[in-house]
């Protein structure tokens, strides 16, 4: 796909989704030049739901830097139409001025619309402007006493830009960049889902402005019975107005023979979310059994990937990950060695890096390809075959790793983010073939090369 056809489907399919009602939250962190203010970091975020919290917006004006967020819960579709086309086009508008983003030539683009395997599919897109040089220390430092002294006030750039979820000024050396992400308007309601005694229950909420005719919904059970176990239900739905104003929406197959199905929700050709609901009582991977009779629900494991703070339960955590997938991973005692070293049941080697920061991606890279490349040398000189895989797990989303992206594609690594990690734990239930799924990485992380 081109970049002119990426840009285009975005366009077309934000304006399919985008209903009046929709809330528009704008964050953006700037550095003022002799021409206007120039964006560093920005995301415009488009969403069916009011925001939860009140009272965010803020913009702060120094000498040098511009850091704000605005949040509009109810807009008009042509106004939030109008303000996704400025971006796509590197502008936002706040504060009574222009921020824009400027180009090397042009601008570029990047999408995870172009992800086959995505599980939520919203609405994205990167723009992606010049990389410029990194601000001075002194710069810096007046930048963060002038934020101290703001009102409301942070602890300088970094407090401030961790806050808006944004890349802080002076971390690396960044392509500035401007995300568009919009979600949509129905989407299953998880807490309300669920697979028990052969029977699928599905609970879909809708924006009220939008035309319902228009969702496709389909099922697979596994094993579940042939065909049959294929099907198109949305004509099924019995849909009704709640309190909250949303339009809700329930369907119950029966699936007989199933201890998981695959639900497919569509706006017309385009993918919402996939999702897999577990009958608890049915499922069949013995490792999973195993692990979560010690750890209900897998929760710690959970908290170690998804959220600890603390790089060795990162890594542990990643290990049991592997280990629930049918991987057998081994940590590592020695400081001069991966993080894991992992087989999988066909012979095939793979060694882990793992880290929680972006700033530890470049370090962690440059030691993956070392140590695959000594691996291999030790394994040909001991008449083993020589192929060995390298993967970094990183917890970061993909859109805040173009340029470490690039880079592991140009070094043969796999690269492992959030939006896998999270696609992983869906699958620990169900038996998984290793093999399968380190090819099926493998090909993935080829398809996607992000540098211009």
């Amino acid at each position: 796909m081109s970049t002119s056809d990426l840009v285009a489907s975005f366009l077309l399919s934000a304006d399919d989704w985008v209903c009046d009602g929709y809330s528009l939250d704008v964050r953006y962190v700037a550095t003022a030049t002799g021409s206007g203010p120039e964006i560093l970091a920005a995301s415009l975020l488009l969403n069916p739901l009011p925001p939860q919290r009140t009272d965010l917006g803020f913009h702060i004006s120094g000498s040098r830097f511009l850091i704000g967020q605005i949040q509009i819960p109810a807009a008009r579709k042509a106004m939030l139409v109008l303000a996704i086309k400025r971006a796509v086009a590197g502008e936002i508008y706040v504060a009574d001025q222009t921020l824009r983003l400027l180009p090397d030539s042009a601008l570029d683009f990047y999408s995870e619309m172009l992800f086959r395997e995505r599980w939520f599919s919203e609405l994205h897109l990167q723009v992606l402007g010049a990389r410029r040089p990194q601000p001075s220390s002194l710069e810096l430092a007046t930048a963060d006493n002038e934020i101290r002294c703001a009102t409301p006030p942070f602890d300088g750039v970094t407090d401030a830009c961790n806050w808006l979820g944004l890349r802080v000024p002076g971390t690396g050396e960044e392509v500035n960049s401007l995300s568009i992400r919009v979600g949509p308007p129905v989407d299953m309601i998880f807490d309300e889902c669920r697979l028990s005694a052969d029977r699928l229950t599905l609970t879909l909420h809708a924006h009220p402005k939008f035309d319902i005719s228009r969702v496709s919904l389909a099922v697979r059970a596994v094993p579940g019975s042939g065909l049959l176990g294929r099907q198109q239900v949305a004509g099924e739905i019995t849909w009704r107005r709640v309190k909250s104003g949303r339009r809700c929406g329930v369907v119950k197959i029966d699936l007989p023979k199933a201890d998981s199905a695959l639900a497919m929700l569509m706006i017309e050709g385009g993918t919402v979310r996939r999702q897999w609901f577990i009958d608890p009582t049915k499922a069949r991977n013995n490792r999973y059994l195993a692990v979560q009779h010690f750890d209900r629900d897998l929760r710690m494991v959970r908290a170690a990937v998804l959220e600890s703070s603390d790089s060795v339960k990162f890594e542990h955590g990643i290990a049991t990950l592997l280990f629930l997938l049918g991987f057998t991973p081994s940590v590592q005692l020695e400081t001069d060695a991966p993080d894991l070293v992992v087989t999988s049941p066909s012979g095939k080697l793979t060694i882990v890096e793992c880290t929680i920061r972006i700033s530890d991606i470049a370090v962690k890279l440059g030691k993956l390809v070392d140590r695959r490349g000594s691996l291999s040398k030790y394994l040909v000189a001991s008449g083993h075959p020589a192929e060995v895989n390298a993967v970094l797990v990183c917890r970061s989303p993909l859109d805040q790793l173009p340029a470490q992206a690039s880079e592991a594609s140009r070094n043969k690594v796999m690269l492992l983010t959030n939006e896998n990690l999270l696609s992983a734990f869906d699958r620990v239930r169900s038996p998984n073939d290793p093999d399968e799924v380190l090819a099926g990485a493998a090909n993935l992380a080829s398809q996607f090369n992000f540098s211009k």
